[in-house]
Order: C-alpha cells, then structure tokens, then sequence
C-alpha cells in the first residue's frame, strides 16, 4: 500500500531554494528574538538582587534599591529608590538616596575610541550627620563603597550629572539642632577621565548652580586635571544674598547669638598645582542686625550681654555708606601646610570698614597661571593676557571706590 506524501511537505519541497533558506533564517531570528526577550525579562530580578546584596556588604551600612530597568539598545541600565542607611545612626535621614540612578556608556567618548561611562542622578540627597558617638554619626563612609560601585559599574565615569539635588549637615549634638542644606543642586562635570592633550593643563570641567537654605544663589565653576598626582584645579565659587536669619539654629547653636536681619554672601577664587595652592574667601555681611534692645530677653543676661557685644563691633567694623562688613581672607602655601593671611585678613576688615567697602563680587586676581607660571602650565599666551586685562581693570575699579569711600 502506498501512502501519500503529506501536502505540507509536498508543498515545502516545491519551494526554491532560496526561499526555503529564506524561510529557515526567519525561524532562527525569530527564536533568538524569543530568547533575547526571556533574557531581557529575567535579567532585572537578577540584577535587582546582586545589587541589593552588594549594597548590604558596606560596613555599618544598610544599602537598598526598589527596581531595575534596563536599556539594551542604550547600554544602559537604571536603578530606581536607592537609599543607603547607617545602621545604628542617630538620625532616620539616610546618608545617600536618590529617586533614581541612570548608568550607561558614554557613546561619544566611544566614538573615539574610549569605553567609558555616564551617570545621571535625579532628586539625590546626601545627609551628613554629627551625633553623640561615631557610631551613631554618618560623616564618612567605608572605603568599600568604591569597590561596591565598581561592581556594580566597572566602566570608568567620564560624565556625571545631578538634577535637583540636596546636601545637608546636620549637628544633633547642639541646641538647638543644625540644619544646613544645599538644595535645587544642578551639577556637570565632564571629561574626568581625559588626560591633557598638548596646550591644554585642565581637561576636566565642573559647572553647579543651585540655592542655599532655599533661598539665595550658589554657583561654581571649577576646571581640573583629575588625572594629576596632586590637586591640580582652577576655582571660581560664589553664594550671594544668604538671609542671616535662616541661620538662626547655626548661630545660637555655634556663636550663642541670634540674627534679626541682614544677608550673607562669600565669594571665592582658588587654583591649586603641583601641590602648592594659591587665592582668597571673601566673605561679606550686609545690614547685619544682631541684637534688638527692644526684644524680650529669651535666652537670659549672658546670653544678651554677648549679643550685644557681637552687634557693638560689627557696628564698628562697618562701612557705613554701604553697610556691610567684609574681609578677604589670602590663603597660599603647600597642601600638607596650609597658611591662611591673619594679619591681612585684619587689614582688609580695616579698609572696608573705614576706607572703602569691598566690591561684592569676584575679584578676578587669581588664575592657574599665579600656581604654574602661565605658559609652561599649557595655558595659552591669550589666555594670561586676559587675565591680567582683568585683574588690572579690578584694580581700576577698586581706586575709583576708594576715592569715592574719601
């Protein structure tokens, strides 16, 4: 008896060639396609619960993260809810949380040919926190922490950037308690892992802005050589219109007096290279009000007797015109013996409050050039003329005050 070839077969086998390869290529790419997606779906869990254990392997610490989403195509993967505790830590604020963490390579540092990679933060908190004991307090970490995050990320980070992020110190050991806080935090760095080309001594970039005590303006702007055996670095910073009295709990906590008005501002320049470092802080109080003799007396004669002592030489300290009390602090020397400029730190106080005020804003006097001798640093000739155009314009400026403050 014979039995017939099954139409199916016999319809297979009149097919070309061609199409029969054709066809087989299709089902292979359809079962690596299923496959890829069965991957894809169980490898989140998986990563889920490494990372969560190597989080739990920092000493005196609690690390935790709610979920994982990957990015194939992105090379990317995001962590969502992390949060690391100190375990036996007198505060419930966690050292570092962020609302999510996104980790991918750099495709255009890829494009010439280093694999590095990218990190983003958004909504990050950073407490640091001093208590009774150090065991309770959370001001460090385990240097572990670095080998956890390689684990969990072994490219090098050539770009990292944060999106409305907090910093806070917090004191629990004084009274009142201290609380100060950096917030809405937009942070860049790029280029941490290129090295100086010919001409050029400060590859990497860091730029921030953000608020202090939700209120006044934070800015920095730094470019480095993260690559140098010593801090090598160029340092521009200011925090302007600071209410004194949103530092009300510092003061009474550190100083033992209480502000009832006037603003805070500080202004900073700083460059650093071959271990030595060279620049100046400026702070600058303005229309201080620090004792009221009106005010009910709350924290008893002592108390109002040192009020009044702070408030009787700030008014004395003041330029009266412009009301406001300011010095510059030089600061100059090695790294392993940092000096500070006291006596014309006095000098400074003296000028502002009974020859002129000081100007709020960058002086602009210092630049790499002062740490490395501007042309054998790799900084270009146009770059120091520059400079030097605005140090003498700032100096310019500066005799035109003085002579209006005669």
């Amino acid at each position: 008896m014979i039995i017939p070839d099954s139409p199916r077969k016999n319809r297979s086998e009149r097919l070309p060639a061609g199409k029969r390869r054709l066809r087989k290529t299709a089902l292979w790419i359809a079962a690596i396609l299923l496959i890829l997606i069965g991957i894809r779906a169980a490898m989140p869990p998986v990563i889920l619960h490494i990372v969560n254990r190597k989080l739990d392997q920092i000493p005196e610490y609690r690390g935790h993260i709610d979920d994982v989403d990957l990015a194939i195509l992105r090379g990317a993967y995001q962590i969502e809810g992390v949060s690391l505790e100190k375990i036996n830590g007198a505060s419930r604020a966690p050292f570092f949380s962020a609302e999510m963490v996104d980790l991918s390579v750099e495709w255009g540092a890829l494009m010439h040919g280093s694999l590095v990679g990218e990190v983003e933060l958004w909504n990050p908190k950073l407490n640091f926190v001093v208590a009774k004991s150090k065991k309770e307090s959370q001001t460090s970490i385990d240097s572990s922490w670095e080998d956890r995050s390689k684990e969990m990320f072994p490219l090098d980070i050539n770009r990292f950037e944060v999106h409305q992020g907090e910093v806070h110190f917090r004191d629990l050991t004084r009274t009142p308690k201290v609380d100060i806080h950096l917030d809405h935090l937009e942070a860049l760095a790029k280029g941490l892992t290129t090295r100086p080309r010919a001409g050029e001594a400060l590859p990497a970039t860091f730029h921030a802005t953000g608020r202090a005590m939700n209120h006044a303006n934070l800015r920095v702007d730094l470019k480095l050589n993260p690559m140098a055996k010593d801090p090598t670095f160029d340092l521009d910073a200011e925090l302007t219109g600071l209410k004194l009295t949103a530092l009300n709990d510092f003061l009474k906590a550190y100083a033992k007096v209480d502000a009832e008005g006037g603003t805070f501002s500080l202004y900073t320049e700083m460059a650093a290279n071959k271990g030595s470092f060279k620049g100046y802080v400026k702070p600058l109080a303005k229309d201080v009000k620090i004792f009221s003799p009106g005010k009910k007396d709350e924290g008893g004669v002592l108390e109002t007797i040192w009020e009044a002592m702070v408030a009787g030489v700030t008014n004395i300290m003041e330029n009266k015109p412009k009301q406001q009390v300011a010095t510059q602090v030089p600061l100059a020397g090695k790294f392993s013996n940092p000096q500070a400029g006291i006596w014309r730190s006095v000098g400074y106080l003296l000028r502002n409050a009974f020859i002129s005020a000081l100007r709020p804003n960058l002086t602009h006097s210092v630049g790499f050039e002062d740490v490395t001798g501007g042309k054998q640093s790799g900084i270009k000739e146009s770059d120091v003329k520059k400079i030097e155009g605005e140090k003498k314009a700032g100096k310019k400026d500066a005799e035109g005050d003085s002579k209006k403050g005669k």
